[in-house]
């Protein structure tokens, strides 16, 4: 079984274990935890963090974005962002 770890636990099998509604901060703060992935309500660009500290955009994203994420940034034109545990 493959596991994704973050600082508090792990995910398995991609079953998430809860998630906080977020809004970006500026200049590009941290999230209140790793997140294991976004999902997104409402289409935009996103600007994240990951968590070897690179900044990248996403352009038009939507839905569930994977990775693991530290931060996202106000300049980020997307809504209804969730972070997930």
């Amino acid at each position: 079984m493959s596991k994704i770890l973050n600082q508090a636990s792990y995910v398995e099998n991609g079953q998430f274990s809860g998630g906080q509604t977020i809004t970006g901060s500026n200049p590009i703060g941290s999230l209140p935890f790793t997140a294991g992935g976004l999902y997104i309500g409402t289409v935009g660009t996103l600007v994240a963090q990951t968590i070897d500290g690179s900044v990248i955009s996403f352009v038009s994203a939507s839905g569930f974005i994977p990775g693991i994420f530290t931060a996202v940034s106000s300049s980020s034109t997307c809504g209804s962002i969730v972070a997930l545990k």
